[in-house]
């Protein structure tokens, strides 16, 4: 469960960064690093090897903790439609071979960037923004961002966006190969949150 509840704290990260992005104008680049770079390690050794250890993961931790405590005030209005529409888009990526190739191609494509770019320049952005556009927005499902629209009309917004929006998606594949199911969210309600909690005061590395 530790596997599962890590990938559903990367999941919830992202969603905090795109909408950070998309009403402020602002992403915490430190959080955003892990996800951005999880998008370029195909195979990793294990999830916690992929996210560099769960302390990288702590705001999608306490994030996702706060959804799953019934009646608490941080409830985030959006969050459960994020969270639902990427795992949506995970379902249908897998059952989509062709989107899988395009977007791996695309991936190796911009990996060459990162031999003369920092991979949170907006160039390398621009690049994972566009691999997302030529693959994940194919797919029957599109999220639809809320934001202000001043901030969303700003293309390095969008760009960073897109390319949050491929590593939710990236770990949203994770957590099924995991073992997560959507009844988990019913049945295990409580386990999660346990889960996430002893992530939080004893991180794993």
């Amino acid at each position: 469960m530790e596997n599962v509840v890590l990938a559903l704290a990367a999941i919830s990260q992202a969603i905090e960064q795109v909408q950070k992005i998309a009403w402020k104008g602002k992403m915490d680049d430190a959080d955003a690093m892990p996800l951005i770079k999880s998008i370029f390690n195909l195979e990793p050794e294990s999830i916690v090897d992929l996210y560099s250890g769960s302390a990288s993961l702590t705001s999608g931790l306490r994030l996702f903790r706060a959804q799953l405590q019934s009646g608490n005030q941080e409830r985030n209005a959006e969050y459960g439609k994020y969270l639902a529409n990427i795992l949506t888009l995970q379902k249908q990526f897998t059952k989509q071979p062709q989107v899988q190739e395009v977007l791996t191609s695309r991936i190796e494509h911009t990996r060459r960037l990162l031999d003369y770019d920092d991979i949170m320049s907006p160039s390398v952005l621009s690049s994972i923004a566009d691999c997302y556009s030529q693959s994940i927005s194919n797919l029957p499902l599109r999220i639809q961002v809320q934001g202000s629209p001043e901030v969303l009309q700003n293309k390095h917004n969008q760009d960073k966006i897109r390319a949050l929006l491929l590593a939710a998606v990236r770990a949203a594949v994770l957590w099924r190969q995991l073992g997560g199911k959507k009844r988990q969210f019913l049945f295990k309600r409580q386990q999660l949150c346990d889960v996430a909690n002893q992530l939080l005061k004893q991180p794993v590395y």
